[in-house]
């Protein structure tokens, strides 16, 4: 049995709680608090860490690098098998896009798709919870670019846009900032379907889509073949607890006992 200590650095955008910390006697958990995001910040870290005989390894915010990106390159290629075998072309694809990663693996999995299987490449739709699309196109462009490919012929700008890809503005009052619309939706959709959606990501892009993006522009929608991916997200639910059980009281038929079964 091996065993081994790893410290890990967090960075923080702001001074807030810790939800959940995971570790056991082998893990060191440091802190310490920067811009979200910060690669520049990471980098000067691990310089830091380097220079006192460590061999740290960043992982920028959300995994939104080239190894995270392979992740949904790999998704993209088990959702083609899957809509071959049923044989459905997909006209858009929608998801939830926080710090470009997703983004970026899915539009270079349907590209790459797309000349492996002869797919028709759909509209992709990263509907942006935290940021502005100018710099979904940034990341999308750097990350591909550092991967060996290019959406626009090398050039990486913050407007550029990228083929088959809109990337809409989601993020409403701001990154994990709820409105009573959003989150009764959220509550109304879980009771309709029996799907739950979180707050932060996925909630907040559907709303969004659904409210927003289709009203805004209905004919190109209609009879097509819409696929939302779920990308997770289930964590956010915590902070917002009371706030969603509040609205699904509004919704729900089901009357819910307390711990000591009393109505």
């Amino acid at each position: 049995m091996y065993k081994f200590s790893v410290r890990v650095v967090y960075f923080l955008n702001s001074i807030m709680p810790l939800f959940f910390c995971v570790y056991d006697q082998n893990t060191f958990i440091y802190l310490k608090y920067g811009r979200l995001g910060s690669n520049e910040l990471i980098e000067k870290v691990c310089e830091n860490l380097r220079a006192s005989g460590k061999n740290p390894y960043p992982i920028p915010v959300g995994g939104s690098n080239q190894l995270g990106t392979w992740g949904y390159i790999d998704g993209v290629d088990e959702l083609q098998h899957q809509l071959k075998a049923e044989n459905v072309q997909l006209d858009h694809v929608v998801f939830a896009s926080g710090s470009g990663g997703t983004a970026t693996g899915i539009a270079l999995g349907m590209n790459l798709s797309s000349n492996h299987y002869g797919f028709r490449i759909p509209t992709i739709h990263p509907v942006g919870v935290c940021d502005d699309p100018p710099y979904f196109h940034r990341v999308l462009s750097e990350i591909a670019s550092e991967m060996g490919y290019s959406f626009d012929d090398g050039q990486v700008s913050s407007s550029s846009s990228i083929p088959h890809t809109t990337v809409h503005q989601g993020k409403n009052l701001g990154y994990a900032q709820s409105t009573t619309d959003e989150l009764e939706f959220i509550t109304q959709f879980a009771s309709d379907t029996g799907i739950v959606l979180d707050p932060v990501y996925s909630g907040k892009a559907l709303y969004h889509f659904i409210t927003h993006v289709i009203p805004s522009n209905s004919e190109i929608f209609r009879g097509k073949n819409i696929l939302f991916w779920h990308t997770g997200g289930s964590l956010g639910m915590y902070e917002k607890e009371s706030m969603i059980v509040n609205e699904l009281d509004k919704v729900s038929t089901v009357n819910r006992l307390d711990a000591y079964n009393k109505l």
